[in-house]
Protein backbone atom coordinates (compact mmCIF):
# COMPACT_ATOMS: atom_id res chain seq x y z
CA UNK A 1 0.00 0.00 0.00
CA UNK A 2 2.77 2.42 1.09
CA UNK A 3 4.45 2.03 -2.77
CA UNK A 4 1.08 2.47 -4.43
CA UNK A 5 0.87 5.95 -2.11
CA UNK A 6 4.46 7.28 -3.37
CA UNK A 7 3.74 6.05 -7.24
CA UNK A 8 0.35 8.51 -6.64
CA UNK A 9 2.53 10.90 -4.75
CA UNK A 10 5.10 11.10 -7.51
CA UNK A 11 2.88 10.92 -10.45
CA UNK A 12 0.87 13.99 -8.91
CA UNK A 13 4.26 15.93 -9.07
CA UNK A 14 5.48 14.80 -12.46
CA UNK A 15 2.05 16.23 -13.47
CA UNK A 16 1.90 19.33 -11.63
CA UNK A 17 5.56 20.43 -12.88
CA UNK A 18 4.31 19.64 -16.29
CA UNK A 19 0.93 21.71 -16.17
CA UNK A 20 3.59 24.99 -14.40
CA UNK A 21 5.74 24.06 -17.23
CA UNK A 22 2.91 23.80 -20.05
CA UNK A 23 1.38 27.29 -21.63
CA UNK A 24 -0.86 29.62 -19.70
CA UNK A 25 -3.90 29.65 -21.76
CA UNK A 26 -6.33 32.79 -22.08
CA UNK A 27 -9.15 33.01 -23.98
CA UNK A 28 -9.21 36.10 -25.58
CA UNK A 29 -12.16 38.69 -27.51
CA UNK A 30 -12.47 41.57 -29.78
CA UNK A 31 -11.28 44.53 -27.85
CA UNK A 32 -14.71 46.53 -29.05
CA UNK A 33 -16.48 43.45 -27.77
CA UNK A 34 -18.58 44.46 -24.80
CA UNK A 35 -17.82 41.30 -22.96
CA UNK A 36 -15.09 42.13 -20.20
CA UNK A 37 -14.93 38.39 -18.68
CA UNK A 38 -16.47 34.80 -19.18
CA UNK A 39 -16.72 32.05 -16.62
CA UNK A 40 -15.52 28.83 -17.26
CA UNK A 41 -18.97 27.54 -18.38
CA UNK A 42 -19.15 30.32 -20.46
CA UNK A 43 -16.51 29.13 -22.29
CA UNK A 44 -17.35 25.50 -22.59
CA UNK A 45 -20.71 26.19 -23.95
CA UNK A 46 -19.29 28.64 -26.34
CA UNK A 47 -16.93 25.48 -27.40
CA UNK A 48 -19.35 22.82 -27.23
CA UNK A 49 -21.80 24.35 -29.13
CA UNK A 50 -24.68 24.52 -26.19
CA UNK A 51 -24.84 28.48 -26.90
CA UNK A 52 -24.01 30.30 -29.68
CA UNK A 53 -23.68 33.61 -28.12
CA UNK A 54 -21.64 35.36 -25.38
CA UNK A 55 -23.83 35.76 -21.74
CA UNK A 56 -24.90 39.14 -22.96
CA UNK A 57 -26.79 37.58 -26.59
CA UNK A 58 -24.64 38.77 -28.88
CA UNK A 59 -23.62 35.79 -31.17
CA UNK A 60 -20.21 34.23 -30.52
CA UNK A 61 -18.18 32.89 -33.06
CA UNK A 62 -15.61 30.12 -31.54
CA UNK A 63 -12.04 30.10 -33.40
CA UNK A 64 -10.18 26.67 -32.80
CA UNK A 65 -6.71 25.61 -33.32
CA UNK A 66 -5.82 22.59 -35.21
CA UNK A 67 -6.23 18.59 -33.64
CA UNK A 68 -1.99 18.48 -33.60
CA UNK A 69 -1.89 21.94 -31.67
CA UNK A 70 -1.14 21.42 -27.72
CA UNK A 71 -2.96 24.36 -26.93
CA UNK A 72 -6.13 22.92 -28.44
CA UNK A 73 -5.41 19.88 -26.35
CA UNK A 74 -4.65 21.14 -22.86
CA UNK A 75 -7.73 24.10 -23.87
CA UNK A 76 -10.40 21.15 -24.28
CA UNK A 77 -8.76 18.77 -21.23
CA UNK A 78 -8.49 21.87 -18.72
CA UNK A 79 -12.20 23.07 -19.72
CA UNK A 80 -13.78 20.19 -20.09
CA UNK A 81 -11.67 17.32 -18.74
CA UNK A 82 -12.10 15.21 -21.91
CA UNK A 83 -9.82 14.06 -24.29
CA UNK A 84 -9.20 15.68 -27.78
CA UNK A 85 -10.75 12.55 -28.83
CA UNK A 86 -13.89 12.57 -27.11
CA UNK A 87 -14.13 16.21 -27.94
CA UNK A 88 -13.92 15.06 -31.86
CA UNK A 89 -16.03 12.19 -31.12
CA UNK A 90 -18.64 14.62 -30.01
CA UNK A 91 -18.49 17.14 -32.76
CA UNK A 92 -18.68 14.10 -35.31
CA UNK A 93 -22.27 13.82 -33.82
CA UNK A 94 -23.53 16.88 -33.76
CA UNK A 95 -22.20 17.88 -37.62
CA UNK A 96 -24.11 14.37 -38.34
CA UNK A 97 -27.38 16.05 -37.19
CA UNK A 98 -26.73 18.60 -39.00
CA UNK A 99 -27.56 21.50 -36.64
CA UNK A 100 -24.32 22.35 -35.09
CA UNK A 101 -20.96 23.15 -36.45
CA UNK A 102 -17.98 22.64 -34.90
CA UNK A 103 -15.87 26.40 -34.61
CA UNK A 104 -13.82 27.44 -36.87
CA UNK A 105 -10.57 25.97 -37.37
CA UNK A 106 -7.81 28.16 -38.11
CA UNK A 107 -3.76 27.16 -38.62
CA UNK A 108 -1.59 28.69 -35.70
CA UNK A 109 -2.05 30.85 -32.82
CA UNK A 110 -1.16 33.73 -34.68
CA UNK A 111 -4.02 33.53 -37.60
CA UNK A 112 -6.59 32.85 -34.42
CA UNK A 113 -5.64 36.29 -32.86
CA UNK A 114 -5.59 38.26 -36.35
CA UNK A 115 -9.16 36.59 -36.87
CA UNK A 116 -10.23 37.41 -33.50
CA UNK A 117 -8.67 41.24 -34.31
CA UNK A 118 -10.82 41.57 -37.37
CA UNK A 119 -13.88 39.93 -35.76
CA UNK A 120 -15.84 41.95 -33.02
CA UNK A 121 -17.66 38.28 -31.79
CA UNK A 122 -15.12 36.07 -32.43
CA UNK A 123 -13.48 34.50 -29.04
CA UNK A 124 -10.02 32.23 -29.46
CA UNK A 125 -7.67 30.80 -27.08
CA UNK A 126 -4.36 31.12 -26.92
CA UNK A 127 -0.94 30.81 -24.94
CA UNK A 128 -0.74 34.29 -23.38
CA UNK A 129 2.74 34.74 -24.65
CA UNK A 130 0.84 35.43 -28.17
CA UNK A 131 -1.50 38.16 -26.55
CA UNK A 132 -0.89 41.88 -28.24
CA UNK A 133 -2.98 44.95 -26.87
CA UNK A 134 -5.38 44.18 -29.61
CA UNK A 135 -7.44 41.69 -27.95
CA UNK A 136 -8.31 41.41 -24.49
CA UNK A 137 -8.19 38.60 -22.40
CA UNK A 138 -11.62 37.32 -20.41
CA UNK A 139 -10.66 34.17 -19.00
CA UNK A 140 -7.78 32.58 -17.84
CA UNK A 141 -6.93 29.15 -17.11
Amino acid sequence: MQKLTQKILAASIFLSCSYGAAAELVVVVNKANPIHELSLTNVVDIYTGRYMAFPNGISAEPVDLPNESSEKENFYYQATGLSLAKINSYWARLKFTGRYLPPIQLETPENALNYVQRNTNAVAYVDEKYVTGQVKIVYRF
